[in-house]
């Protein structure tokens, strides 16, 4: 059996730095990851809440304003509004944490795992690593004959082609921001305060499971969609480990968003995102294996796909002296 050396990797950096450890919480490990998970919940819900609530109130008034109710849906679906709303409430989140972590915790934000080096380098990397696994899905799709290129859009009614360079070039600010949130949430933030009271490999799974629950009212969801979301979550959690820090895994998670929804016009985690792609794919294989209206995090390609990675992962994690035999005592 093997266990993680954690002062091997960025999670030791909260036990040095943070003024709250949680430690009388987490002597009750019955119950610390539900506290942690509502943390987690109450410090990005309410203000994404907020801000969600601000801009239905605005797009009401302009609706009211323009004297055609109707024309409500239409402003909701335009994808400067979506690209708006995501790059807002996804920055909130961040921002969010970033004041809970100064001011209750009292430690500096780089200590999430933001303070490694190499960070374009890195950030580049798992942009890569991104697109070649999104590439990796879309030829299977095509060679096995479970996919296709459409001839005409399914979902880019605003723009397809070369024409929506632009918008795609403007989503992938958005997710940018919105791939980091969740990385800052879930991998920089609940992942060390976690492995403070549990086994590092008990705070991955917990916290992968955090995250596969989030996006639980997504539409299309499915048993396997969650399933692949919380091995999304291990990996992305493996990949910070290995790589000492989250810039790589801010690049992975954006671009594979981006990539998926505005380059292959795919559904990403059951949404549209600005109904604007390079080209779209029309999935025409059984949807348990392509992952049909959840897009590829809903299929079994994308579960092979995680599965190798992770693997790929505990070797080099092992390599590294980070994942070490039972007899090494894990710190």
């Amino acid at each position: 059996m093997y266990v993680f050396r954690r002062e091997k990797t960025f999670l030791e950096q909260f036990n040095e730095t943070t003024k709250r450890s949680y430690d009388k919480i987490g002597s009750k490990k019955y119950i610390y990851w539900f506290i942690i998970f509502l943390i987690a919940i109450a410090v990005q819900i309410i203000p994404t809440l907020i801000v969600t609530l601000i801009f239905g109130i605005i797009l009401g008034i302009m609706a009211f304003a323009s004297g055609n109710i109707e024309s409500l849906m239409s402003i909701q679906n335009s994808p400067w509004v979506q690209w708006a709303s995501t790059a807002t409430s996804t920055g909130i989140v961040i921002l969010s944490f970033f004041l809970y972590i100064k001011l209750v915790e009292k430690r500096p934000f780089k200590s999430i795992g933001l303070a490694s080096n190499n960070k374009v380098k890195k950030y580049l990397i798992g942009a890569a690593v991104s697109i070649v696994m999104q590439l990796f899905y879309f030829l299977v799709v095509l060679l096995l004959g479970w996919g296709e290129i459409a001839a005409e859009p399914i979902y880019a009614t605003t723009a397809f082609g070369t024409s929506a360079i632009g918008f795609i070039l403007l989503f992938l600010t958005g997710f940018i921001i919105q791939g980091a949130s969740e990385e800052v949430v879930v991998r920089g933030w609940m992942l060390p305060v976690m492995s403070r009271h549990y086994r590092v490999s008990t705070a991955i799974i917990l916290s992968s499971v955090f995250f596969g629950f989030l996006h639980i009212l997504n539409p299309n969801i499915s048993v396997l969609s969650i399933i692949n979301l919380i091995l999304y979550g291990i990996f992305a959690s493996l990949y910070s480990l290995n790589d000492g820090g989250l810039w790589g895994i801010f690049a992975q998670h954006s671009i594979w968003n981006w990539f998926m929804g505005n380059i292959l016009g795919l559904p990403v985690s059951g949404m549209i995102f600005g109904n604007a792609s390079l080209i779209e794919t029309k999935l025409t294989g059984p949807a348990w294996i392509t992952g049909g209206n959840f897009g590829p995090e809903g299929g079994l390609i994308v579960t092979f796909i995680l599965s190798v990675s992770i693997i790929i992962l505990i070797r080099m994690l092992i390599k590294k002296g980070i994942l070490v035999k039972q007899n090494t005592i894990e710190i």
